[in-house]
């Protein structure tokens, strides 16, 4: 049996179904990543057909029914569009790629109250003119990692737990993990960062926000994220949306 419920939830995509007809897909609040089919949502005069669309988000009310792979929306209302995103092309770049993210990086069903609201909050700082998109989408994937459950560590040694402090080399295993400097010797080495790397993996993964950074450095940071999750999740083939120039 069905049940009424409502939620806020992300317009992750949408496709047409049948002649009138149209399935989205959710990243939601309350139930994490689901489908669902809206009536009737091609025609002009369908007011839910207008406001389902990506990057969006609404508080949707669906005829919820745990059963059923593709559930049915009932109603649906605005909260936020995002505008900014979506006339520039370098925040529509990298707010594609964390909507890549939660599609095929989340499970179905799977209800995560924290990825839920730091995804809003990434897609509020990438709608601010003023604030460096590419920065803030680095510590979203940081934190996003995290959330999934595969930590990129910042602070202590994967083998031996010394604390990494300042000026100490450091490098990173993609099997081990990060290496301090004594750890590193007898270990094959990926990636071995700079001080100044090293300090902004670190800022990235804190509240800190008012650092300088070098722009290359951030995209070296985000490069090695990816070869860190391709590593472990092996069907993971990278952020088409970050190839795009």
């Amino acid at each position: 049996m069905s049940e009424l419920v409502k939620t806020r939830a992300i317009v992750l995509r949408k496709i047409d179904y049948g002649d009138t007809s149209k399935i989205a897909q959710f990243y939601t609040e309350d139930f994490g990543k689901l489908s669902a089919i809206i009536k009737g949502a091609r025609s002009s005069k369908s007011k839910i057909g207008m406001i389902v669309d990506t990057f969006n988000l609404l508080q949707i009310v669906l005829y919820r029914k745990e059963t059923r792979d593709v559930q049915l929306i009932s109603d649906a209302d605005l909260l936020q569009h995002f505008s900014n995103i979506k006339e520039d092309f370098e925040r529509l770049k990298y707010a594609s790629a964390v909507i890549e993210l939660l599609l095929n990086l989340t499970i179905e069903h799977d209800h995560n109250f924290r990825l839920f609201n730091g995804s809003v909050r990434i897609f509020d700082l990438l709608n601010d003119k003023e604030k460096d998109a590419k920065y803030y989408f680095a510590k979203y994937f940081l934190f996003f990692i995290k959330e999934i459950g595969y930590e990129f560590p910042t602070t202590h040694c994967s083998v031996c737990r010394k604390e990494l402090i300042n000026g100490s080399q450091v490098s990173y295993n993609y099997e081990t993990g990060i290496l301090c400097d004594e750890c590193r010797e007898d270990r094959i080495i990926h990636f071995n960062f700079t001080e100044e790397l090293f300090n902004l993996l670190k800022c990235l993964s804190s509240k800190i926000n008012n650092i300088k950074y070098k722009d290359d450095d951030l995209n070296t940071i985000i490069r090695l994220l990816e070869k860190f999750i391709k590593y472990h999740i092996h069907e993971f083939q990278g952020l088409k949306s970050l190839e795009l120039s």
